[in-house]
């Protein structure tokens, strides 16, 4: 299927990617266990596991902040939610937190996360999910105060609360106590073994929905009134949703999408996807078509998906931004979908909503959301999950223990993932554009570039983009100090246009080296800097792309991407520093290499 030659870079590493958490904000507070019974090691090693968690997130005011709270005699914090903006400076923070030594009054640093840390002057008050992770290797001081504590804490219905308990000294049952429920609750044998929780616990805070078994069905609108920017935006939301909610094989959360406009059609099925990620990547490549407002046909036809599988709970979620053009057709719809048993919301986005509509569609008056425009979606999302999550069926295990136990007898240390992840890179992808590939290949190459792009975190201090496309002229695309959100990079590639003429492609490894690769365009002096060339052929110029690929090799790490028959093997080979050479059989194959080059990422460059 495709053929990896040598050793291929593409990023050092940068386990600083959101793939958890990708579309949604969050508030992580950490309350640090600083008693006598640790030690300034096992402290330092509670610190290390704070900064490997926290370096997978995006951190920004409007993505996930982060704030840390040490207790031992009293609760110490050590900065707010709203302290730090900028990843670096966040992780060199926490690395030099003071270790406190004392009792392990752990009631009060619940108490200073309640009364403090999530009060509105101290940046809490977001309508986001707040996640307190209280880690700890010992009994309490005072159990009866920490009961209450606890119990006030976890009245906020925006907070989950975690328990890590470590070593043998810790009591099973406070950790019950003090964490959300036993989903949320983590036991290591000891502080070297608090690494082999992450994925775990990366799980329990970015999944509200993790253990619930629901089938969803989102409905949206496709008509003339929206547009494809705003119809993007509805797809974007669906990501934002589904990210909360376990997609897997075993069917905790299966989800469809059908879209409506003049007709109605189901464009995911609920047996379509079986993993989060392909489910997602395929949610943003459904196609806005445009056409008139026949809300009651997509309602239709996601109740008839929604009623093939049983026993699950049945969610429809339907937006739209206008009046329906068969009411009385969409009432009827509407009445057999909630004698059908389906919990129905409805999201009325806009000022040409019938509110009265909305109220017909949905099962109650509770489950009406109205939003000024598009861009409010994300606003919602979280009320809207929470509500799902209170009525779909829980998860209820079958053993009867409340901890997750884990040892260390084989698992690796995590030192090399951690360095690798906190190392910047400048990555510019270079992107055939000739006649030979023509429009819809060249949207294939879009749509790999789009997924590959979407597992970084992208910012100034993280991972930054750059792209340039080439056919017989060279388009700059966008620079690295054009965008410094995931959204907008994303947002700019799939708005890329075809060009469609020669393969120029000395052309563009040119203008990326003496362009591109330029500080005053963004490119920074501290990071890994690599090139990603795609192309489906021969160049106009063989002895010109030969030469200023050799010049390119003096500044970046350089990969070819040769995609079917008609590449020439010797010349990617000269493309990519080192033999780094990757070749697929076709477009459509593009996608079977991107978890090979994140892979690869940490075998290089620091």
């Amino acid at each position: 299927m495709f053929r990896l030659v040598g050793l291929l870079i593409v990023v050092s590493c940068v386990r600083a990617i959101d793939k958890a958490c990708p579309y949604k904000p969050t508030d992580i507070i950490f309350c640090v266990d600083g008693s006598g019974s640790e030690g300034q090691t096992n402290f330092n090693k509670q610190l290390q596991f704070v900064q490997n968690f926290t370096s997978q997130f995006e951190i920004g005011p409007n993505n996930t902040r982060v704030s840390l709270i040490t207790f031992a005699n009293t609760a110490h914090n050590e900065f707010y939610l709203n302290t730090f903006q900028n990843k670096t400076q966040l992780l060199d923070r926490i690395g030099n937190t003071h270790y406190p030594n004392g009792e392990t009054n752990t009631h009060v640093a619940l108490n200073f996360v309640r009364g403090s840390t999530l009060s509105s002057r101290h940046g809490g008050g977001r309508n986001v999910s707040a996640i307190v992770i209280v880690l700890t290797d010992g009994r309490s001081t005072e159990p009866t105060l920490l009961e209450w504590s606890a119990a006030q804490l976890k009245k906020n219905p925006l907070v989950t609360v975690v328990a890590i308990g470590i070593g043998r000294g810790v009591d099973q049952k406070e950790l019950a106590l003090i964490a959300t429920d036993s989903n949320h609750t983590f036991h290591v044998s000891s502080f070297d073994a608090l690494h082999s929780i992450e994925t775990d616990l990366t799980d329990a805070t970015c999944e509200a929905c993790k253990n619930v078994y629901t089938d969803i069905c989102f409905v949206l609108d496709s008509s003339g009134s929206e547009g494809s920017t705003n119809f993007h935006k509805q797809l974007e939301f669906v990501n934002m949703v589904v990210n909360e909610f376990k997609v897997d094989s075993d069917g905790h959360a299966r989800v469809c999408v059908a879209t409506f406009d003049t007709s109605g059609r189901v464009d995911l099925h609920l047996s379509s996807y079986d993993t989060k990620e392909a489910l997602m990547q395929n949610v943003l490549k459904i196609p806005y078509r445009n056409g008139e407002t026949m809300t009651n046909i997509g309602m239709d036809r996601a109740r008839r998906e929604l009623m093939t599988r049983q026993n699950n709970t049945k969610i429809m979620i339907v937006l739209t931004d206008g009046r329906s053009t068969e009411p009385s057709q969409t009432q009827h719809t509407a009445d057999i979908t909630h004698r059908n048993g389906i919990d129905t919301y409805a999201i009325g986005i806009g000022h040409h909503v019938d509110s009265s509509e909305l109220e017909i569609i949905a099962s109650d008056k509770d489950h009406v959301y109205s939003v000024n425009n598009f861009d409010q979606l994300d606003g919602i999302h979280q009320d809207l999950v929470d509500r799902i999550c209170s009525t779909a069926k829980q998860y209820v295990p079958t053993t009867t223990t409340t901890t997750t136990t884990t040892t260390t007898t084989t698992l690796p240390p995590t030192t090399t993932k951690a360095a690798c992840g906190l190392k910047p890179a400048d990555i510019v992808f270079v992107l055939d554009s000739s006649d030979s590939e023509g429009p819809e290949n060249f949207r294939k190459e879009l749509e790999f570039v789009n997924s590959f792009a979407s597992q970084f975190s992208i910012g100034v201090n993280n991972v930054q983009f750059s792209v340039v496309t080439f056919s017989s002229d060279v388009r700059n695309d966008f620079f690295f100090n054009k965008y410094n959100s995931r959204n907008a990079v994303l947002h700019a590639i799939r708005n890329i246009e075809y060009m469609g003429q020669g393969t120029n492609t000395s052309g563009a490894l040119n203008f990326v080296r003496t362009e591109s690769l330029e500080p005053a365009n963004g490119a920074r002096t501290n990071s890994s800097k690599f090139v990603i060339v795609i192309t489906d052929g021969r160049s106009d110029s063989p002895d010109e792309t030969k030469q200023e690929a050799s010049q390119l090799h003096t500044k970046a790490e350089v990969i070819s991407i040769g995609i079917g028959p008609k590449v020439d093997r010797g010349e990617l080979s000269a493309i990519a520093s080192n033999h780094r050479v990757v070749q697929v059989d076709s477009f459509a194959l593009l996608n079977t290499i991107k978890n090979q080059l994140t892979d690869l990422a940490c075998e290089t460059g620091n």
